[in-house]
């Protein structure tokens, strides 16, 4: 085999109501509000500019992105990822499932890449022949992340 390819989604689509923004709203406000009593401005107004970014971000769908896995590395649209610069993969199989990928990169340490309509059985035969397989879990943040519908 010499590649795999496959289109998955950047993210996970979540409708959020209108009580989801009012909420994140009143606290955007109460943290602005604290900041501006405490006499930190420069807190303020960078709190004020990542709500409405939040708010643009939840309003637009997510993109489909294209992956393929070469016996080079990972592509991830444009971006390459070269095998040598990870140390290890797990394939994650309870609900949705994923490819998660252990770096060696600082930054970001766990690369999460989901399968969607990939078979999760050939994705872990074909990564096993590069990278060593390894019992990986998503990051607790990024799970609390998605359950507040961020």
């Amino acid at each position: 085999m010499t590649k795999l390819e496959w289109n998955a989604h950047e993210r996970k689509e979540q409708a959020h109501s209108p009580d989801w923004y009012w909420a994140a709203a009143i606290i955007a406000v109460a943290i602005i509000v604290a900041s501006v009593i405490l006499h930190n401005l420069l807190f303020a107004v960078f709190i004020l500019i990542s709500t409405l970014v939040l708010f643009l971000h939840t309003s637009q769908k997510p993109r489909p992105v294209r992956f393929e896995l070469t016996n080079k590395g990972l592509h991830i649209g444009k971006q390459f990822t070269p095998f040598t610069t990870l140390e290890s993969f797990c394939v994650e199989e309870t609900g949705e499932p994923k490819l998660l990928l252990k770096s060696k990169n600082m930054l970001s340490p766990l690369l999460i890449i989901p399968l969607e309509s990939m078979n999760s059985d050939t994705v872990r035969e074909y990564v096993a022949a590069y990278l060593y397989e390894e019992e990986l879990h998503e990051p607790f943040s990024r799970k609390v992340m998605e359950f507040f519908g961020f």
